[in-house]
């Protein structure tokens, strides 16, 4: 149903959907101003169980770390190697030998217990004795050189427990072991408690990072600072040993939002670390776009939705008007058997029944015209076919009369013979309606008249749908256009007419083209054809058009295209 822009259904459709699109607009500007809020909580909460992860895997390890360190001091043979003066044993190699493996192979063995956990710390005691025992280098500690050390003091302090210290720069590391923690314990006679020497276990940096290596992505960054905001575990080394650049300050959800980035907080507390990780703002802002883009989509979704909800309620509210309308339309083109279903009590219904009374006064009235136009009509379609007929008659005897005074006669006497045998079949019928097929068949006979009256001068071409050969046409009704075809492709300077004659049915009803290459016409001219006071040819396309309009009424005749010096088409619209 087409709308017009000022109609009361097209009033009543902007006004819903503008209020449809409305709300959805204020929707979405809420979704897309909340967005950044849920997507930082969402953030914290994905980010925050894997830190918790990472936790955790750090806390096994180091758990593990102190594990060795406790089975190695509980060792009894250990113990009493530890406990025996150096002088009894420093001139007997063998037993030095043997003591040696022993403790060498405690400390391997516990090593490699634990390799299961990708944890391979270096292992050192050095005993109040002198004797030590590494599974890396002899050298690296000594009795002497450690006691100054401060991290000495605090193993020292802890008087057999285990001490964490912290990650710092060994100056005399190799590789991943440039950067170091470790865990250190005294070595204490079980019975007498008496301090046997210390055990110090280096854990390189890297089996830190290797726990959340795996969640540096997109630009993020992972630290792990002690309780002196001091980073023991970074991507980037240089800043081991430095202080975090960035005050750590902590919600209620562990996370904090700087200029550039998301910081969000796990504690591994039984250590006091504490592990934090960067997120760029841009990346949220990725799914912040992501949501934009899905809410977007969404509010258009809505939007067509919209649309068609706001048509469908319009064209329901205002369908009995426009129903009324188009009734209304169907009257002023004649159908006076029009009537609107009377569905409602309001004032609509009211107008829908004055309507309906309006019409059956007016059928009643114009059938008593009727019986007195019918008359008038037929009188008139009388007069119509009697000016075809001596038009025709005269244009074929003027022919005849042509080729005689040439001295063709034979060619004249067939003509005659072809023109009368065309008189017996269209005389006795010239005022009734016939087959489209004999139409055709009688335009044949016409055409080959003319061919013998013009020889070479022009050809036609026939192309007629078999569906349509039995539908009821006026006699004679197509002879006047074949014939200014005819006439007409031959004025045009050295041309043969070509003329074409189709018929075929569509939806709209029966057409009827015939086309020629003549001399065709102007505009001014096509226009005033059809015209009674100004057609020039009131025998020829007047006529014809007037007799379709009189048989089937105002919306059907002929429609005429032509293009000056190249051509005419002429259309007969009938109806099924």
């Amino acid at each position: 149903m087409k709308i017009r822009r000022n109609s009361i259904t097209m009033k009543l459709f902007v006004i819903i959907f503008v209020l449809i699109l409305l709300i959805s607009g204020l929707i979405g500007i809420w979704v897309i101003n909340d967005t950044n809020k849920i997507i930082q909580k969402e953030m914290y909460e994905m980010r925050s169980q894997v830190l918790k992860e990472v936790g955790n895997n750090i806390s096994i390890l180091l758990s593990n770390v102190e594990t060795i360190g406790d089975n190695i001091v509980v060792d009894n043979r250990l113990t009493d190697i530890l406990s025996t003066p150096e002088s009894e044993f420093k001139s007997d190699k063998d037993i030095i030998k043997e003591k040696n493996s022993y403790v060498e192979g405690l400390l391997v063995d516990q090593v490699w217990k634990y390799g299961k956990f990708n944890m391979k710390p270096e292992l050192y005691i050095i005993g109040e004795n002198g004797l030590t025992y590494s599974t890396y280098s002899k050298t690296k500690y000594d009795t002497k050189n450690i006691k100054n050390k401060k991290w000495y003091d605090e193993i020292v302090k802890a008087n057999g427990k285990t001490v964490l210290i912290n990650t710092y720069k060994d100056e005399n590391g190799i590789g991943p072991y440039k950067n170091i923690f470790k865990m250190g314990r005294l070595i204490k006679d079980l019975i007498t408690n008496e301090t046997l020497g210390i055990l110090i276990m280096d854990i390189s940096e890297t089996m830190l990072y290797d726990r959340y290596s795996d969640m540096l992505d997109y630009g993020t960054s992972i630290y792990i600072v002690d309780s002196n905001e001091k980073i023991i575990s970074s991507k980037d080394k240089r800043l081991i040993g430095t202080n975090y650049q960035h005050v750590i300050k902590q919600n209620s959800d562990n996370y904090s939002v700087t200029k550039n980035n998301m910081e969000i907080i796990s504690n591994i507390d039984e250590y006091g670390w504490s592990i934090i990780q960067e997120v760029p703002l841009n990346i949220m802002k990725q799914v912040s776009n992501q949501v934009v883009n899905s809410t977007v989509f969404i509010i258009v979704l809505v939007s067509i939705i919209a649309l068609i909800i706001s048509y469908t309620l319009s064209v329901w509210i205002t369908k009995p008007i426009i129903e009324i309308k188009n009734k209304m339309d169907k009257v002023m083109y004649g159908d006076l058997k029009a009537k609107v279903d009377v569905d409602r009590s309001d004032e609509i219904g009211q107008l829908q029944k004055s309507f309906n009374s309006m019409v059956m006064w007016l059928d009643s009235s114009i059938e008593n015209i009727k019986k007195y136009e019918k008359q008038k009509r037929v009188a008139e379609l009388s007069f119509l076919q009697a000016q075809i007929n001596p038009h025709f008659l005269y244009n074929t005897l003027s022919g005849i009369r042509f080729l005689i005074s040439m001295n063709k006669t034979e060619q004249a006497e067939e003509m005659l013979y072809r023109f009368t045998k065309l008189l017996r079949s269209i005389l006795p019928k010239s005022s009734e309606m016939i087959r489209l097929e004999d139409e055709i068949e009688n335009i044949k006979n016409y055409v080959e008249l003319q061919k013998m009256r013009y020889p070479d001068c022009f050809e036609i071409t026939y192309e007629i749908d078999d569906e349509i050969n039995d539908f009821n046409v006026p006699s004679f009704i197509l002879q006047p256009i074949v014939e200014n075809a005819i006439l007409y492709s031959m004025e045009k300077e050295n041309n043969k007419g070509r003329i074409s004659l189709a018929g075929y049915k569509t939806q709209e009803g029966i057409r009827i083209i015939i086309n020629d290459n003549g001399i065709g016409m102007s505009k001014d001219k096509v226009e005033s054809v059809l015209k009674k006071e100004a057609s020039v040819n009131r025998v020829g396309v007047i006529n014809v058009h007037e007799r379709i309009v009189l048989n089937y009424g105002i919306n059907y005749g002929l429609e005429i295209d032509s293009i000056e010096g190249r051509g005419t088409k002429v259309t007969f619209i009938l109806p099924n």
